[in-house]
């Protein structure tokens, strides 16, 4: 029975993968992260007005009279 890394060495395919199907990956992957970088951004900036509107302290009572 193969152990370690010899498992992996059995899965490998012995021809090259398409130059196409590179591509199709590297614009997989591409999308993914600009995706996320958009998600970051307006996450963040959603939070961090949330913070600020949750953190402004509430009017004193003793100055309204």
């Amino acid at each position: 029975m193969p152990t370690g890394n010899s498992v992996f060495k059995e899965l490998e395919p012995e021809e090259k993968l398409p130059e196409y199907l590179k591509a199709a990956l590297v614009s997989e992957v591409d999308t993914i992260r600009n995706s996320m970088l958009v998600v970051t951004h307006f996450t963040e900036h959603f939070f961090s007005a949330v913070t600020a509107c949750l953190s402004v302290p509430a009017p004193d009572e003793s100055s309204t009279n």
